[in-house]
């Protein structure tokens, strides 16, 4: 289990734990009143190149207004409260590729 706090995810964001290819992960966002969003996204490597790191399947999502789900990117505008999801990778992902931003005071744990 993973946990990150507002001052991780706000900003530049951080880095995701190590994910494992068709192991799901659960997603639970604590949200604060207001607009909040949080976005996984794949991080270039020194080439320039990117792993699709997002790619997979999304299901159980609880509390989550909207999404935009790619390759590389993945985003979800939430609602107030607790939110969730899970997310089973099709790759193992290396946590150093995949960064994990958010917005509006959110916390996370990856579980």
């Amino acid at each position: 289990m993973a946990t990150f706090t507002f001052d991780e995810l706000y900003g530049a964001g951080v880095s995701s734990p190590n994910l494992t290819a068709g192991t799901p992960y659960t997603f639970t966002i604590t949200n604060n009143p207001g607009s909040s969003y949080l976005i996984l996204e794949s991080i270039p490597d020194i080439n320039d190149i990117k792993t699709p790191n997002t790619s997979g399947t999304y299901t159980s999502m609880v509390n989550i207004v909207s999404s935009v789900i790619g390759d590389y990117t993945a985003g979800f505008a939430l609602s107030n409260g607790s939110c969730t999801f899970v997310f089973t990778p099709a790759i193992n992902v290396v946590g150093t590729t995949l960064k994990l931003r958010g917005t509006g005071g959110i916390s996370l744990v990856v579980s």
